[in-house]
């Protein structure tokens, strides 16, 4: 039986004065985030704040978006001639703030635990460039880094991944066909993915924790949406609700990561369900599930929020507890790339896939990529 198309869902206009408001509050909030991060370097300048743990090799912009620039990590243990797994980092910040420089902390863990290069991808944000602008952006950045020969990339091994609107640019660029099978996995963080549904639906889709709780997207969500979607746009369009993309149009390995308390979470929740051809699941499977040989993985991080990885960006207290959570979840990530996609080199992979799994034939049985990984004596059992 042939598959029909669901019926469009244009995304209704607002009354000007509402888009009014909603500009305001988006600019005001940009002048307020410039003004804490300048705040926050001046006190790793003074001493006053803990340095990030590491910083990009260098920044660099390409032609076809010459004001865009983006962050190169590269892994310390990098040789002249050596090639590397590569992993494409996209910022969050609701389509309208943030930028690579936040995720430095990430994609330098990243970079040193799993000898990835790590490139952090700028992309132009709302309310000036709106829905398909930064997908475009970031295609057309992607496809200029693979085509860099000055950088050592092992085109075999080619991941990308993002924090929640940063994870829905990276499954809409690898839905376009420049980037389909070029792209091997993909690692969305509690990312918008269904703009089907309306926010009360999104709000009742998570449990609370006490009466009084509110969700921390709740006051935001209809205005990043409205600056950033222009009227008439198709809600279903899989390029914004990836949720409708076929299996076929995204990377074949994708690692799905949701917070327990997000609205956000049920969508990707839906979403891997879907990708996996099944109606619905039940039980233990709505926190974690895996189909199709772990090429399909769902993980819901319970008692997490919304950007719960960004310790960095928290004060004090509120910054230690949440740190072991969110390096926890990026090993979890970085392992799954690593033996199960087989994305992330490393000689920890080749010691304990070599040593102690089935040698060769695991390795072709679950590793796509296995050939192109050099082991290193000098390094066994290191990440």
């Amino acid at each position: 039986m042939e598959e029909t198309s669901p019926p469009l869902l244009l995304w209704a206009p607002i009354h000007w004065s509402t888009r009014c408001l909603y500009l305001f509050v988006i600019y005001a909030i940009k002048v307020l985030l410039a003004i804490r991060w300048q705040l926050m370097q001046t006190g790793v300048t003074l001493g006053l704040l803990a340095r990030p743990s590491g910083k990009p090799i260098y920044s660099k912009s390409y032609p076809s978006r010459p004001k865009l620039k983006h962050r190169f990590f590269f892994p310390s243990s990098h040789k002249p001639g050596q090639s590397h797994p590569v992993y494409i980092n996209i910022h969050g910040g609701g389509y309208a703030f943030g930028a690579p420089a936040y995720d430095d902390e990430f994609c330098a863990f990243m970079s040193r635990e799993f000898n990835l290069l790590v490139v952090s991808v700028q992309y132009s944000l709302s309310p000036r460039a709106t829905f398909p602008t930064p997908t475009q952006d970031v295609v057309a950045v992607v496809e200029e880094i693979l085509q860099d020969d000055s950088l050592p990339i092992d085109h075999s091994r080619i991941a990308i991944g993002g924090f929640s609107a940063g994870g829905n640019l990276a499954l809409s660029a690898c839905h376009l066909p420049s980037l389909q099978g070029k792209v091997k996995a993909a690692v969305p963080w509690y990312a918008p993915v269904d703009w089907s549904v309306n926010y009360e639906y999104k709000l009742a889709s998570r449990p609370y924790r006490h009466d009084k709780e509110v969700d921390g997207l709740a006051a935001l969500a209809p205005i990043f949406n409205n600056v950033y979607l222009p009227t008439g746009t198709d809600q279903r369009d899989p390029r914004l609700s990836v949720l409708y993309a076929k299996r076929n149009e995204l990377p074949e390995w994708i690692f799905a990561i949701g917070a327990e308390y997000d609205m956000l979470n049920d969508e990707a929740r839906r979403m891997m369900i879907r990708l996996a051809g099944e109606s619905e699941i039940t039980g233990v499977e709505n926190v974690a599930f895996e189909r199709d040989g772990g090429k399909l993985r769902w993980r819901m991080v319970t008692g997490a929020e919304h950007s719960f990885t960004h310790w960095w960006l928290k004060r004090g207290q509120q910054a230690e507890v949440t740190k072991p959570l969110a390096e926890k979840w990026f090993r979890e990530a970085g392992r799954w790339l690593r033996e199960e996609a087989c994305i992330a080199a490393g000689t920890y992979h080749y010691a304990q896939t070599l040593n102690f799994m089935a040698g060769p034939a695991f390795l072709s049985r679950h590793c796509l990529f296995h050939a192109s990984v050099e082991p290193s004596s000098d390094k066994v059992g290191q990440y």
